[in-house]
């Protein structure tokens, strides 16, 4: 018997609510689906349900979805696919920005969710790179690869599991310059490896997270190869 899958849609359109249920229904029925038509109601779920993936409309009746997100990831890094309408290009990015794992534009056929959703929970499942259980990055700054928690100073909050997998990923090769599409292809694979929006998002997110001045990075480093991580000695 295959293994139930719990997925969290917060979707105020009974029209998308009952397709994507149907899609599951038909498709894929080992799937339990929660669903939630306010941004506060999807916030509650996502605490008492601890769903494997969420996807979340940005278009909310009563909380702005990306307002929902960085709540949700506040306390959770489960991994969350956000749904655009065709045009949004700044929020498909602020969404990546702030923890979203990938995007599908409204409106998607069947086999693009499935495959989004199959394709997120595969990536953030891995373990891309083993560090230690906590490891400070720069003064005052401690990250447990482990959970994904972050303590900088006096604010505490978690990183998304592509964030996680990402920092992961440049940590392990301490020092040493990484190529954008060696960085697409682990994190994200081969087939995302012309979506430099992804990485360039994911970079940001990091510097705004963890870097004191995200304007001038000194941990997470451009280079004209790609990227290198350094730690900051305390």
């Amino acid at each position: 018997m295959q293994k139930k899958i719990s997925i969290l849609l917060i979707e105020d359109n009974q029209d998308i609510q009952e397709a994507v249920g149907l899609i599951f229904d038909v498709h894929w029925p080992q799937v339990e689906l929660h669903r939630a038509l306010t941004g506060v109601e999807g916030i509650a779920l996502m605490r008492s349900e601890s769903p494997d993936l969420a996807i979340l409309d940005l278009g909310l009746p009563d909380i702005d979805g990306l307002k929902v997100l960085r709540e949700i990831r506040s306390f959770s890094n489960t991994p969350v696919i956000i749904l655009t309408v065709r045009g949004e290009q700044m929020d498909k990015i602020r969404g990546l920005e702030l923890g979203a794992d990938d995007f599908i534009v409204k409106p998607f056929a069947h086999k693009e969710l499935l495959a989004r959703i199959k394709s997120v929970l595969s990536r953030t499942s891995k373990v891309v790179a083993e560090q230690d259980e906590q490891q400070p990055v720069m003064p005052k700054t401690v990250i447990d690869f482990n959970t994904g928690e972050v303590i900088k100073g006096e604010q505490q909050f978690k990183l998304g599991r592509t964030e996680l997998n990402l920092l992961k990923y440049l940590a392990s090769n301490d020092g040493k310059v990484v190529s954008d599409s060696q960085i697409l292809i682990t994190i994200w694979g081969e087939e995302y490896v012309d979506c430099a929006e992804y990485l360039q998002a994911y970079i940001r997110s990091l510097r705004e997270k963890l870097e004191e001045d995200p304007d001038n990075p000194q941990i997470i480093i451009t280079d004209a190869d790609g990227y290198k991580f350094q730690q900051i000695a305390g």
